[in-house]
């Protein structure tokens, strides 16, 4: 699922901090050009990966778990034109709803304005179709995952306590892998992944599985996938995987967001069986 959230989403922000200027006297003219020269290969790096890093917003799950709602925001590198979009999600057809999906595209009207101002206003105009679902961000319960590590690979297993059924003796985990597909490099790239899902008893058993995601969806010039956090809704039948898109285009590399949506299979509440499943959404 595309698009562009708890402790480790890393707080993203559109604008680095930046510090008054200070005065540096230094005599010599050997040091002068050591400085200077470490200074442009600065700059020279920043140019070569400079692009524009979405900041996320989770709406989360309406109340019946059916729905669900994200957002992004940023503002472009160079053109520094703010743009923002908004999309509803059916989870169990993995698609958006009718009339989903709100986009302000960054242009000359957006130059001035901040990826936030924009976000604020496209909220505003959608406000009349996003209320009727009422959704609402996940309880601190059903955040089953968070990235808190930024050196943690994509492709890294993730583990965490069943949150089905945490009470008894023999408590499980569930498994998360995501499984990519990168052809070529930079702007000549494509890739694809999906998820898989495992429910495992405390001797490792597996006792569910689940694949998520289409791995026949192409997407040209992304290069990376990290998932960033997983939630379930109240009644942990319906999960969102929020996923790290990085992409590489003539700006740069930009940060983007995108979903994977799943409807837990009966196996995931039972001892025993397998089951398997695909749901995914991408934001275009």
């Amino acid at each position: 699922m595309n698009l562009n959230n708890s402790k480790d989403l890393k707080n993203k922000t559109e604008n680095q901090n930046i510090e008054k200027p200070f005065a540096l006297h230094i005599q010599g003219g050997n040091m002068k050009r050591r400085i200077f020269c470490t200074v442009f290969a600065a700059f020279f790096a920043f140019s070569l990966y400079a692009g524009d890093s979405a900041v996320l917003v989770d709406n989360g799950f309406s109340d019946n778990g059916k729905y669900y709602i994200f957002g992004q925001y940023g503002k472009t590198d160079k053109k520094f034109q703010g743009w923002a979009e908004i999309f509803i999600v059916d989870v169990a057809a993995n698609d958006y709803v009718d009339n989903g999906v709100f986009k302000t595209k960054p242009s000359a009207v957006t130059a001035d304005k901040s990826g936030k101002e924009v976000y604020e206003a496209l909220a505003g105009k959608s406000y009349f179709e996003t209320r009727k679902y009422n959704c609402s961000p996940a309880n601190p319960d059903r955040i089953l995952y968070i990235r808190e590590n930024e050196d943690k690979l994509g492709v890294d297993e993730i583990v965490f306590k069943d949150f089905i059924d945490s009470v008894s003796p023999g408590q499980g985990v569930y498994s998360v892998k995501l499984i990519p597909s990168v052809k070529g490099t930079g702007l000549d790239s494509s890739s694809s992944f999906y998820i898989e899902l495992k429910k495992k008893d405390a001797s490792g058993k597996t006792l569910a599985y689940q694949k998520i995601g289409s791995p026949n969806i192409v997407r040209k010039g992304v290069t990376n996938y990290k998932i960033e956090r997983i939630v379930c809704d109240k009644t942990g039948h319906n999960l969102v995987f929020i996923v790290e898109k990085t992409m590489e285009d003539k700006t740069g590399v930009n940060i983007r967001y995108m979903i994977e949506t799943a409807v837990l299979g009966s196996s995931f509440f039972e001892n025993y069986g397998m089951q398997e499943s695909v749901s995914s959404y991408d934001a275009k």
